[in-house]
């Protein structure tokens, strides 16, 4: 029960406050414009809240293992689903945050720097493992389980490469608005994380009172 409080905790200490944080630190960043740049531009060398903004990352991070650790934690056995979609949260942790943190999006005029493109890499490998978690997931949640959370899983599935195309389009200057369907992306996959975290802590809460009613 501890477990499953601290994953939730962790989760959403994390998801919430990425998206908080990264809104009050635009609003500092004078010209800058969250629905056409995305948030990497609040790390960058020339960035008011670059310190600020990286400092995050690395704690995001730290916020993101612990939250891997302690849902692994809550289950009671570790089946292969668990740990691939354990070990992808690690990994969108790690270079979503620390990654992104470490090595900020900085340019030479219109050339990217070393860092930028070490910033490119490890956030890709972080939205690409968010992009594979549903499908672990799935795994976990079938429909003759939890219906609901097997069609919202789903959802977020199709939705999440929907929208990551989106944003590169719009990175490409194919479409517009790429800093709204950055986010929109992130905040779908943030949902779907404070669902699983909340459901878990309510199953374990369930397991945890069916264990002392038939003791």
């Amino acid at each position: 029960m501890a477990f499953a409080k601290r994953a939730a905790l962790f989760c959403i200490l994390a998801c919430v406050g990425d998206m908080a944080i990264t809104t009050i630190l635009g609003y500092f960043y004078k010209g800058y414009n969250p629905f056409i740049q995305s948030q990497s531009y609040l790390g960058t060398s020339d960035s008011p809240v670059a310190l600020y903004m990286n400092t995050w990352g690395v704690c995001f991070t730290i916020l993101f293992l612990l939250y891997a650790y302690y849902s692994g934690k809550t289950a009671y056995k570790r089946e292969l689903w668990e740990k691939i979609a354990g070990w992808l949260i690690v990994v969108y942790g790690l270079g979503e945050g620390a990654g992104s943190g470490l090595f900020p999006y900085n340019h030479i005029g219109n050339e990217l720097t070393l860092s930028a493109r070490l910033h490119n890499v490890c956030s890709g490998m972080g939205d690409f493992a968010l992009v594979l978690l549903p499908f672990a997931l799935l795994k976990g949640y079938p429909r003759y389980r939890s219906a609901n959370l097997h069609v919202y899983i789903w959802f977020v599935a199709v939705s999440g490469p929907v929208l990551i195309i989106l944003y590169v389009l719009a990175t490409r200057n194919i479409i517009t608005l790429k800093g709204l369907w950055q986010r929109l992306f992130i905040l779908d996959y943030y949902l779907l994380l404070l669902v699983l975290a909340i459901n878990r802590l309510h199953s374990t809460k369930r397991e945890k009172l069916e264990d002392h009613l038939n003791y």
